[in-house]
Formats: C-alpha cells, sequence, structure tokens
C-alpha cells in the first residue's frame, strides 16, 4: 500500500463534499460546513493547511434524510449507526472506497472499511430548562459510554499496547457487570431513543450530542435555519449565515493561528491508496 500524502488526502476530502453537495442541493437539504472545516473555510477559504479531514453538520431532519440517500448511493461508503451493525460513532462517516487507515489506537473498534472520510454531524434539540439538560446530557453520556464499552474489547481504548492491555484486565470484571445490563444493540438503541427525544425547532437550543452540557456547545436555534454559499477549496459549497457567532463561541479567536508547534493533524490515523 502508498501512503497518502495530505494534498492526496485533502483532495479527496474536497471531491467527497462536493458530491453531498451534489445531492443536498438536488434535495432540497441545508448542511454546513462544520467545525475545523467552518474555520477553513473563514480563514484559508479551504483546509486548516495540517488538517486530514472535513466536516459537516445537518439539523436531524435534514441528518436523516441524508443518511438515507447516502445510504443508497454507489459512490461512497456510508458508515453509520443507522447503516453499520456495530460502529462506534453517534455521527456518519462518508468514506471513498479506494482508500484506507492505519489507526495508532489499540481496541478501537474502527470500522475495517475505513478510509478517507468526511464527517457527518447531526444536530439535535436540547431542553432549554438547565437541569432538565443536565439529566438528558447524562443518560446520552451514559448510553454513549456503555455503547462504546460493549463493543468487542473497546473498553480498554487506548493510544499505547501496554496501557491497553492493562485496561483490558482491569476492566473486565466491569465490561462483564455490564453487558449484563444490556450489549452494544441494547445501549445503541437506548441512545438513538433517547436523542431525539427532543425535536429540533422545538426547544430554543440545540447542538450535537456529545457536547450537550458544554456552554460552548449549545447554540440557538436559529443559528441553524439559515444557510448561504461559501467558497471552499474553490468550490461552492453551504454554511450557516450566523457562522461568524458560532465560531467565536466555539473557538473565540479563530482568525488567529495557533502556535506552529499545533500546527497538526491530531487524529490518530495514516491513509493509504488500497
Amino acid at each position: 500500500m502508498k501512503e497518502l500524502s495530505i494534498d492526496e488526502i485533502q483532495e479527496i476530502g474536497v471531491e467527497i463534499l462536493v458530491h453531498i453537495d451534489n445531492i443536498c442541493r438536488k434535495n432540497d437539504i441545508e448542511y454546513s460546513i462544520y467545525y475545523g472545516s467552518l474555520i477553513g473555510a473563514e480563514r484559508h477559504q479551504g483546509y486548516i493547511p495540517w488538517d486530514d479531514d472535513l466536516d459537516i453538520v445537518l439539523t436531524r431532519p435534514n441528518y436523516d434524510r441524508l443518511i438515507k440517500l447516502l445510504s443508497n448511493d454507489e459512490t461512497y461508503l456510508l458508515l453509520s449507526l443507522e447503516t453499520r451493525e456495530e460502529y462506534r460513532y453517534p455521527f456518519a462517516k462518508l468514506v471513498d472506497k479506494r482508500t484506507c487507515v492505519e489507526t495508532t489506537q489499540f481496541y478501537h473498534s474502527e470500522d475495517p472499511d475505513l478510509g478517507v472520510f468526511v464527517d457527518i454531524f447531526p444536530i439535535d434539540g436540547f431542553p432549554a430548562d438547565d437541569s432538565v439538560r443536565k439529566e438528558f446530557g447524562e443518560r446520552c453520556a451514559l448510553y454513549l459510554d456503555n455503547m462504546l464499552a460493549t463493543l468487542n474489547a473497546s473498553y480498554a481504548i487506548s493510544k499505547t499496547r501496554w496501557k491497553a492491555y492493562g485496561k483490558r484486565i482491569l476492566y473486565y470484571p466491569k465490561y462483564r457487570k455490564l453487558l449484563k445490563k444490556g450489549d452494544y444493540k441494547h445501549w445503541r438503541s437506548l441512545l438513538m431513543s433517547e436523542i431525539s427525544k427532543y425535536p429540533i425547532g422545538e426547544p430554543s437550543l440545540c447542538g450535537y450530542i456529545e457536547f450537550i452540557d458544554e456552554k460552548w456547545g449549545l447554540f440557538p436555534t436559529e443559528w441553524f435555519e439559515h444557510y448561504e454559499d461559501v467558497l471552499f477549496a474553490g468550490k461552492k459549497v453551504r454554511a450557516i449565515k450566523d457562522r461568524k457567532k458560532f465560531l467565536t463561541l466555539r473557538y473565540d479567536d479563530y482568525m488567529e493561528l495557533p502556535p506552529e508547534s499545533e500546527r497538526v493533524t491530531h487524529h490518530p490515523y495514516t491513509f493509504y491508496w488500497k
């Protein structure tokens, strides 16, 4: 196998993004580039130079529609809770089937078909009341943690071999006890049921499931009601109109470059051509 350069990874990512954009425009589905990709669009008019993935976000109804369309699309491979019997993330990945990946994590339970990807995140409604939202967030976190813990040996996931082996032994009794309450499918079902409890548009707040109780992860629903075209690596894609408010809340001074020592990817992946 031949390792992909950062330029090749980014080029493939843009190709996937354009494919998603075409599908969304044809089907009147609104989406926005997201997280670091949104910073990249604002600061670099494309990728952050050292970044190796792309992120987009959709409100849950649009997310569900896109997942259904992509699950029947043969150009790329969709990895998601809805399409895989075993999957570790509460968001989807659209993968270039010509590529594959190696990860530095042990007991990672990554999908064996993972390659260069675009992350597709859902935005859900959150309760406006602080105490209700805290309880909701704790239930979602519990179900998500237990889902991952019961997926193969993912309860021992670690960046080093010996730490992973140690966790495998240390936490095995807890893992067996957890399995008596429910297996991976049980916890996944509870999670998927819980996150749809507050339809977006009814509460005044929304966000991504893993940041329910983070002040920088809670957004006014109206931020995800209006979109416009922006340029990303020379391609016309969609972004929320209130992206400057989102980026300021999430990243503070997002136009300032980080120290040079931090200009590296934070993902544990090496990508290859098959």
